[in-house]
């Protein structure tokens, strides 16, 4: 590279190189904790599921390649990231208008299986693991915000490469130039898959992050070790054209320690596709959070906007079916007052008494709430007792977004929700107070919930 219009590149380079969290301001630095320890949760709620697990074991036999990043354990890991759709994304774009509403970019797991590999093998502590995934995701966030992800695609697989990329060489301190070149590679092969497989329950969708972040720790290791470069032409070749548009260099790279995308991303309150979560929080808001006995309820009508409206399956194939399913994710809330890992697993996935009850639930668009998005994304839900009863309640946006953030505490009990009994309860409340709350020393809790599940997968 030596054109002047391949600054923006550099900059990004020099800026990933320089980095450090004593620089960072506190409240991104205190929402970067949050979303650690949130995309953690999610992804050790993730291989709390038989077909993870599984993909664990088959790959830990297959071996994987005889030279790079261990594909076993971090296509595992990043399958099981996105397994139980908790996991966050970033919610700003420049060009507002942009519909349908999809995440700009999912860099947190991609990221995360890279930084967990190298802890169980101890070879970063909590402090620098932090501070290589706040990078990674400013980075991977940026790639989204500065790009139109092309309509009807899935955001999975396309701008989180470039950030475990970034993890890989970052883990290494690379310079300046190899992490530039570890973001032009790892963006080189974006997963360009559609949004229309997870909305009718292929869960394959899962595999996209996967192999991204195989892909991406590849990409950053080949930049390391071989000299292995990336073309600024490739990059804009496939974001201002093929997979994305609208590439703006200027948000790509503009203000780098300044302006912190970052802290635009969202936390899901509920494990399930985001477009349902204004109806669920609409859900507690007229029960007051508490559980309701399926055979008591008479009927359910949500009202909501057009692409919510859309996930109105009731008979769901999978678990990720049932995620994507207005009338299921309402079921399930009201018979257990949450919706974690727990909510989906075989057993509960199989209940009688919720799928007779998601078909009791309706669903219809407002065009008025359509016509709100994408500032908002309204529900108004009415519940019908057979007794006579009826609650209704509205909310115009999910909580989770940056105006209406979840709290801390909010934070850590869906991580203990989501992790459940995968991880000893001792290990993973003293991952929590080390990763939220660290010492002035460089900790190691990251690395040992990594040790203790990779352990149980039997995955190296």
């Amino acid at each position: 590279m030596s054109a002047a219009t391949d600054q923006p590149y550099r900059a990004l380079g020099e800026f990933a190189a320089g980095a450090r969290l004593a620089d960072v301001p506190g409240d991104v630095a205190a929402f970067a904790r949050l979303l650690l320890v949130d995309t953690l949760g999610a992804l050790l709620g993730g291989l709390r599921y038989p077909p993870v697990r599984a993909l664990a074991r088959a790959l830990a036999a297959d071996g994987g390649p005889d030279a790079g990043p261990p594909s076993g354990a971090l296509i595992a890991l990043g399958t099981a990231a996105t397994w139980l759709d908790a996991d966050s994304g970033g919610s700003f774009h420049p060009q507002g208008h942009r519909l349908p509403p999809v995440p700009t970019a999912h860099p947190a797991p991609h990221a995360l299986p890279v930084l967990l590999h190298a802890a169980a093998a101890g070879e970063v502590g909590d402090r620098r693991a932090l501070e290589v995934f706040l990078v990674a995701c400013e980075v991977g966030l940026r790639g989204g915000t500065a790009t139109s992800l092309r309509p009807g695609m899935h955001p999975h697989g396309v701008h989180g490469p470039a950030a475990a990329a970034l993890a890989e060489v970052l883990l290494h301190d690379g310079s300046a130039e190899e992490l530039t070149h570890a973001f032009l590679l790892g963006s080189a092969l974006p997963l360009a898959a559609t949004l229309a497989v997870p909305v009718h329950g292929g869960t394959v969708r899962n595999l996209w992050t996967g192999l991204g972040a195989y892909y991406g720790a590849l990409a950053g290791r080949r930049v390391r070790e071989a000299g292995a470069r990336g073309s600024v032409d490739t990059y804009r070749a496939l974001f201002d054209s093929a997979v994305c548009t609208d590439l703006s260099e200027e948000e790509l790279a503009g203000g780098l320690g300044r302006r912190w995308q970052l802290a635009s991303s969202y936390l899901k309150p509920y494990a399930c596709a985001r477009w349902i979560q204004p109806a669920l929080d609409a859900v507690l808001a007229a029960t007051d959070g508490q559980q309701q006995a399926p055979a008591e309820i008479a009927a359910v009508d949500v009202r909501t906007f057009a692409f919510a409206a859309a996930l109105d399956a009731v008979d769901v194939r999978s678990d990720l079916h049932a995620r994507f399913s207005l009338p299921y994710c309402v079921a399930t809330l009201l018979t257990d007052g949450a919706l974690d890992a727990g909510s989906f697993l075989p057993g509960q996935l199989a209940r009688p008494d919720v799928a007779e009850l998601a078909h009791r639930v309706s669903v219809r668009e407002l065009p008025e709430f359509s016509a709100a998005l994408p500032v908002e994304r309204p529900a108004e839900v009415t519940i019908r007792a057979r007794d006579g009863r009826s609650w209704t309640a509205t909310t115009r946006n999910a909580r989770g977004n940056p105006a209406t953030p979840l709290s801390r505490a909010e934070v850590e009990e869906k991580f203990r929700r989501n992790v459940g009994e995968l991880v000893a309860p001792a290990l993973r409340d003293a991952a929590l107070d080390a990763l939220l709350d660290p010492g002035p020393g460089d900790g190691d809790a990251l690395g040992a919930v990594a040790r203790a599940v990779l352990a149980d997968l039997a995955v190296p």
